[in-house]
């Protein structure tokens, strides 16, 4: 492929491939590195990329890898216990994955700004002096709405 053809068919796509980002990373900064990854990319296979019949699904199909693999290295691995493999009951189990099922459900239900200060302050584990430095608000107005997400998730979760 050449360089005039790259810049004609790929470039184009860059606000489809950062949309895509965006919806699964939730932060400008982390979607804009993910896109310009994915474009470090594609110019490094630019050789192969005349065979690519669909080059808006395959590019987003990439940039959703990268995001991928970026919530990957974000999040730790736990490892297992010994004393926690094999001890829960199947029907504990089941329970668990219903409980954590309708969690999740109740999280789609919850505002935009909320779900998002939920996510970084429960599943990624920042305070909210973290949070405040990523977002621009205030650790106590975050603090409220964690708070308020809370209870509506308790609210979903008694209905």
């Amino acid at each position: 492929m050449t360089d005039a053809r790259f810049h004609t068919v790929w470039i184009p796509l860059q606000e489809r491939f950062y949309r895509v980002a965006y919806y699964l990373l939730e932060d400008r900064a982390d979607a804009l590195d993910a896109v310009q990854d994915l474009y470090v990319k594609l110019w490094k296979m630019r050789d192969t990329l005349d065979l690519v019949r669909n080059p808006a699904a395959y590019g987003a199909l990439l940039v959703r890898n990268l995001c991928i693999d970026r919530i990957r290295r974000l999040t730790p691995a736990r490892p297992l216990s010994d004393d926690l493999v094999g001890k829960a009951p199947p029907d504990e189990e089941l329970a668990a994955k219903e409980t954590l099922g309708v969690v999740m459900q109740a999280m789609e239900r919850l505002p935009d700004s909320q779900r998002k200060l939920v996510k970084l302050h429960l599943l990624r584990g920042l305070s909210y002096d973290e949070i405040a430095a990523e977002t621009g608000l205030s650790p106590l107005n975050i603090r409220v709405q964690v708070s308020l997400a809370r209870k509506k998730l308790k609210q979903y979760e008694d209905a």
